[in-house]
């Protein structure tokens, strides 16, 4: 699937590896069993898999989006919960579709699609919106330059009481390793010897 991601948009489907190896990185630090840092780690490659679904002129556009363009953008979450699930081969496939729903709940409940808020969003969903919104501010968008680590900490840091959840952002912010992902393209990570997902 992350080929066809990858066909669709390169970019994405690298911040989606850049995403999954800081996730697992985030997960080992808050002492995560095997189990679940294989769970994270494929929902964090697949968590932008709905952006297939997205028409390339939303998805590219460079510039901010309008009302009705956000609107075509907030779907990629559920439609990337229907596309895991359609699948017939891929193990742990409601646990993954679960948390690649959730990934864009906030604290608050300001979040979508659901708007469920605290510990109502799964833990896994509450990791990977920390690493995802970090890879975001810190790398290039069509609508803005990548911004540099320190300043994307201090935005997060600004967001904690809204958008992510206070204790997994402070494990976060204490891991200045995981600022620095290893570029690996579009390719999965590993956990151990076992590569988390690597569908076509």
């Amino acid at each position: 699937m992350n080929n066809t991601l990858r066909a669709h948009d390169a970019e994405t489907a690298r911040h989606c590896a850049r995403v999954a190896e800081r996730a697992i990185q985030l997960g080992r630090a808050m002492g995560f069993d095997e189990h679940d840092l294989v769970i994270l780690g494929s929902a964090a490659y697949l968590h932008d898999i709905g952006k297939i679904a997205i028409p390339p002129h939303i998805l590219n556009k460079p510039g901010w989006l309008n009302a009705e363009e956000w609107a075509v953008m907030q779907t990629h979450s559920v439609q990337g919960e229907i596309i895991i699930l359609a699948q017939g081969d891929i193990p742990f496939a409601d646990e993954i579709a679960q948390i690649v729903r959730h990934h864009h709940e906030q604290w608050d409940g300001g979040g979508y699609p659901d708007g469920i808020s605290e510990e109502q969003i799964p833990l896994l969903s509450r990791v990977l919106m920390v690493v995802d919104s970090y890879d975001a501010i810190v790398s290039s968008r069509p609508y803005q330059e990548a911004m540099r680590q320190s300043a994307a900490l201090a935005i997060l840091t600004a967001a904690s009481a809204s958008r992510f959840d206070p204790d997994i952002l402070h494990v976060f912010q204490t891991m200045r390793h995981v600022t620095t992902a290893v570029d690996h393209g579009s390719s999965p990570p590993q956990i151990g010897n076992q590569v988390i997902v690597n569908w076509a």
